[in-house]
């Protein structure tokens, strides 16, 4: 078992149609498969959990240490937070997200809501987040059944280091040539909307999710811009950017230079995923490197961190 304030977590791998091979050539991750479309780097979900040093899964430790994670999680009946690094090869489905309610009318999954942080990316890629102008739910069904879809989304070209939130009900996609972490609620249910007209290797093509997707999507623009929540700022030697922030989570973006100090809140344990250079944490023998995860306990006071690099910082609300 992990020591008492900071746990480093293994990922997990998933390999799906549109994966690309950056999780295993820019990271020093040991992929089962060159193509690698996600690595789960804070995750319970069952095939697809993080564990510590020791082996021991995250689903456990979360059991067995309350105090570690904070008062704010016992709100919830589970583990509330999935984080993972997303690679794209081809373009991800379009598909949206139910809210809390009607995931639970549905099943014993929770809704979803998720923000996106693009780590790099190719000229021209683009990702999908809503609509642009108001369409009727008629609308919506028959743009569907005449492939005319794609015409009235927001489509972003993106760059790195652009931030997207993404609420319950927003339809949406990743397109090919991403990588990004995704930030959201321990949930998977998704409802695929279009899938550019694929095949599987059988020629087969992957189930729409229609019904379910009329019923939940907004089929207004969104309410929330791209976008960070507040500007940059330079504390205490440092740079924080509030990346955003939903009822389950606020996740910051870190940049330091030569080194700072952390501290959790009573309320929650802190998420840490690298995104650039090397930081030591005060409590953890091993360096992390770009890709690594770590877990600081919820409670702690000037936690010292050393060297330089950028990491994105999560707590649960």
């Amino acid at each position: 078992m992990a020591n008492n304030t900071v746990i480093r977590l293994n990922p997990a791998f998933k390999e799906l149609i549109w994966g690309g091979t950056r999780l295993r050539s820019g990271f020093h991750y040991d992929t089962p498969n060159e193509n690698t479309a996600e690595a789960l780097v804070l995750s319970t979900r069952e095939n697809a959990e993080c564990t510590d040093a020791s082996g021991t899964p995250l689903s456990e430790i979360y059991a067995s240490r309350p105090d570690f994670f904070g008062s704010n999680c016992r709100k919830y009946d589970r583990f509330p937070l999935l984080i993972k690094l997303i690679d794209t090869m081809d373009d991800i489905s379009v598909q949206v997200h139910p809210d809390d309610e009607y995931a639970a009318s549905v099943s014993d999954d929770w809704g979803k809501v998720q923000l996106w942080y693009v780590i790099d990316c190719e000229p021209g890629a683009y990702l999908i987040c809503g609509f642009n102008d108001e369409l009727n739910i008629e609308d919506f069904r028959r743009r569907i059944e005449d492939d005319t879809l794609i015409s009235a989304v927001n489509t972003y070209e993106v760059r790195k280091g652009d931030t997207f939130y993404i609420e319950p009900g927003t339809l949406h996609a990743i397109g090919k040539d991403i990588l990004l972490a995704e930030i959201g609620q321990n949930s998977e249910l998704s409802y695929r909307v279009y899938d550019y007209s694929r095949v599987d290797e059988n020629g087969e093509s992957r189930p729409l999710n229609i019904q379910q997707a009329l019923d939940v999507t907004i089929t207004a623009p969104p309410t929330v811009p791209a976008g960070v929540l507040a500007p940059r700022a330079e504390i205490d030697g440092h740079y924080e950017t509030l990346l955003g922030r939903s009822d389950y989570f606020a996740s910051s973006l870190w940049e330091i230079e030569d080194g700072a100090v952390i501290s959790s809140p009573k309320g929650s344990f802190v998420s840490i995923l690298m995104l650039e250079g090397t930081i030591s944490i005060e409590g953890l023998d091993v360096p992390l490197r770009k890709g690594d995860s770590a877990m600081l306990a919820a409670g702690l006071n000037d936690v010292a961190l050393s060297g330089t690099g950028k990491f994105i910082a999560t707590v649960v609300e």
